[in-house]
Formats: C-alpha cells, sequence, structure tokens
C-alpha cells in the first residue's frame, strides 16, 4: 500500500538509476502515479507489453494473457472491481496487487533477453522514453482545432499542456480550472492583460485573480514560438491523400510480414496519416516515425509516398 510509505528517497533513487531497468507492463497509468507521488519517471523503462508486439507475440496483450501464456498460471480478476480507495485494504486485494508483478520479473527478463537478441532492445527503450505523462490524449478532443491559424494552434496547444500540469498538481477536473471552450477562445483572442481575461466568456473570476498571470505568460510564450513549430493539428485529409493512405497501410501490412511484427507496432493507421500530412507539407516527420522506425518502415514510405505524388502529377 504506497500511503504507508514514508520513506520515498530509497524508491525515488531507484526509479531514477539508469543502472537499474525497471519492467512495468503497459505502463501509461503507472507513469501518471509515479509523477504525481514522486515527481519522477522510471528510466529505463522496459514495457513487457510493447516487448510482446515488437517479437510478434501479440500486439496489446494484457499481463494475466502473458502470464497464461508464460507460465500457465491463471489471475484471478475478482479483486478488479473491489474499492480501491477503502482503507485498510483487504488481505485478498493486497495478495492481487502482489500477483500484478510476481511473474513481471522472470518474464520481462526473458522478453528482454530476446529482445536483445534480435536487436529490438532499442525499439522497446526509444518508444517508451517517448511516453512521458499526458501525452495528446487531452488535445485529441480538440477535433475542429485545425480550423485555427498555426499559431492560435500553437497557443491552444501551451494551454493544454498548463492545464493538464495545473490539474494534476491541484488534483482537480480539467474543466474546473479552464473549459475547453475557453482554451479555444483564449488562443483565438489572445489576450495580453488581466482585464482582457475578464471578457471570455465561463473564464471563472477565481481563475484570473490566482492564475491569470499564468495563463497570460503561457498565451505569449506559445506566440512567440509558434513561427518555428508546424501546426499542432492537421486538417482531414483530401480525397487523394485519403487515396494515398490505403496504399501505405498496405506498405506498412507488407513489411510487418517481412519483420514478424504486428503492422501497427511499425505504424498505427494515424500515424500513417500524419506522415502524409507532414510529407505533403513539407514539415517534419512525426517522431513516432523518427529513430529505428526510419529504417524499419519510414524510408519505405517515402519512396511510396514520392512515386504516388508523381504518378497523380502526371499527365
Amino acid at each position: 500500500d504506497p500511503k504507508k510509505i514514508s520513506e520515498l528517497d530509497s524508491i525515488v533513487e531507484l526509479l531514477a538509476n539508469p543502472a537499474t531497468v525497471k519492467f512495468i507492463h503497459s505502463p501509461s497509468e503507472d507513469l501518471e502515479v509515479f509523477d504525481r507521488w514522486l515527481g519522477v519517471l522510471p528510466e529505463p523503462l522496459f514495457d513487457t507489453q510493447r516487448a510482446l508486439a515488437a517479437l510478434g507475440r501479440g500486439f496489446g496483450l494484457g499481463y494475466r494473457a502473458m502470464v497464461e501464456t508464460y507460465t500457465g498460471e491463471i489471475i484471478s480478476k475478482e479483486e478488479t472491481t473491489s474499492d480501491w480507495l477503502r482503507r485498510p485494504l483487504s488481505t485478498q486485494q493486497l495478495s492481487y496487487a502482489a500477483l500484478d508483478v510476481t511473474y513481471l520479473r522472470k518474464i520481462g527478463q526473458q522478453l528482454y533477453d530476446t529482445c536483445a537478441d534480435k536487436g529490438r532492445l532499442e525499439w522497446i527503450f526509444e518508444d517508451t522514453r517517448r511516453l512521458g505523462v499526458g501525452g495528446r490524449g487531452p488535445a485529441a478532443k480538440f477535433r475542429s482545432a485545425w480550423k485555427l491559424t498555426d499559431t492560435q494552434q500553437q497557443i491552444l496547444n501551451a494551454l493544454i499542456d498548463w492545464r493538464e500540469s495545473e490539474a494534476r498538481r491541484l488534483d482537480r477536473p480539467r474543466s474546473w480550472l479552464l473549459p475547453d471552450k475557453v482554451m479555444v477562445a483564449l488562443a483565438k483572442r489572445r489576450p495580453t492583460h488581466l482585464a482582457q481575461l475578464g471578457t471570455v466568456d465561463g473564464l471563472h473570476d477565481s481563475v484570473i485573480r490566482k492564475r491569470g498571470d499564468q495563463i497570460l505568460d503561457t498565451i505569449d510564450r506559445s506566440s512567440s514560438l509558434s513561427a518555428t513549430l508546424p501546426p499542432a493539428w492537421a486538417p482531414p485529409l483530401t480525397v487523394d491523400e485519403r487515396s494515398w493512405a490505403a496504399r501505405l497501410s498496405e506498405v506498412v501490412k507488407q513489411r510487418a510480414v517481412e519483420l514478424d511484427v504486428a503492422p501497427e507496432v511499425l505504424c498505427a493507421t494515424k500515424d500513417v496519416e500524419r506522415f502524409i500530412q507532414a510529407f505533403v507539407s513539407q514539415q517534419a516527420l512525426p517522431p513516432e516515425l523518427l529513430g529505428w522506425r526510419e529504417t524499419a518502415i519510414t524510408h519505405q514510405l517515402e519512396r511510396k509516398l514520392s512515386d504516388l505524388i508523381a504518378r497523380s502529377s502526371a499527365p
């Protein structure tokens, strides 16, 4: 029970120790807990779920399925719906929590060694380094943000990051700080004074008093950076681009067969679309398609898309 742990320095030291690899299965939620509880993220981090996918042993495989596959043991689901906020935790809950890591070290070491033998260890480390906390989850809700100008998009993106950080720090809902529609209004208006914040419908006076300066500073800093950054949101694909996306997805599938991995490991559908938009607009490619993926799939996608564009332009 982490609430009973008072001495945290040793845990922080372990998580930050670069000489100790940390095994976690599907760590996104764990990272949020570590960040909020300890203010540190584990490094280096080996995600056993990603390792399974990189070895062609199932995409998005859950912990229970992994344990059953590697040990034959079946972990009960009985405690998944119990009240984990109530204290003290029951003996059954403590046992269930322990089982969540009991098999992880042994299976994780097997996967680690196999990835090392196949030259795919860096695949895992590189992808987990990009996980961080928060990600693009909150930003994905703003589906019409592509209609904003580039500068407005950068402001909105910065406000999303600020709101996410503040909401975690204060342990409050995002909308309690800034509702989504207020964020869009701020991005469009680009206020520079506290008095101007008061004219934004839905922005509460208490937020202006306590955090108005932070909001204005976030808007100002993101406005000055916008010229050097690509748009945070892209418009929907055109008819031609949708056709190209289908062809590129076939390239991904074929390459996945060659490497014996799930296609999603190489390039998810959303990343194919982002790749096309970046390539056509001559913007920087998505970071998810750099690193180890450059030789694994990105160069093939570049050649194929160049050919498709050339054919569509031919008389």
